[in-house]
């Protein structure tokens, strides 16, 4: 059985969309907030005060989304879990209202205890987030040590925290 190989059209055309890919990564991040966490305190959908000090023990999760985001939607459930075991500061941009946001977490059975709506946008221009989701790992100083733009598995949100943990 003779196995055919790739045309070398098809490799650069493959090429060029990871390429592609790289490139709308590095304009996504280009502008992001880098070094310590900039220091902020906001209120939850619940009423509790949230803050983004950093834990002694553990690494946070600052991560913002958008209800009207496919990828976030996708997403939702990964940030759920992480949430069991970890700080997360689960931030809805450009997403209406309180009322709205509690809507869209009953409907899509998200925790809203974590949800802080960013209806001004002063935190996602606190961080430079250009696009939704992007994550912010803060390690154990208060330094944010990855940062992430678009979609992240479960897996990957815990590997990054433990060792923003460590």
């Amino acid at each position: 059985m003779k196995i055919n190989r790739p045309s070398r059209k098809t490799l650069m055309q493959l090429m060029m969309v990871i390429l592609a890919i790289f490139v709308i990564r590095a304009w996504q991040q280009q502008d992001l907030t880098q070094g310590m966490t900039p220091s902020f305190s906001s209120q939850t959908l619940t009423g509790e005060v949230m803050n983004s000090n950093p834990l002694p023990d553990q690494g946070v999760l600052i991560h913002f989304w958008a209800t009207w985001c496919p990828v976030c939607a996708v997403e939702n459930d990964n940030i759920q879990a992480v949430a069991e075991d970890y700080k997360v500061l689960n931030i809805a941009i450009q997403s209406g209202s309180d009322e709205d946001i509690k809507k869209y977490a009953e409907e899509n059975n998200l925790k809203i205890d974590n949800i802080i709506n960013d209806q001004s946008g002063s935190l996602s221009r606190l961080f430079g987030v250009k696009g939704t989701p992007s994550s912010f790992f803060i390690n154990t100083e208060g330094r944010i040590q990855f940062v992430e733009v678009g979609y992240t598995s479960t897996l990957g949100y815990r590997l990054r925290l433990w060792w923003a943990g460590l």
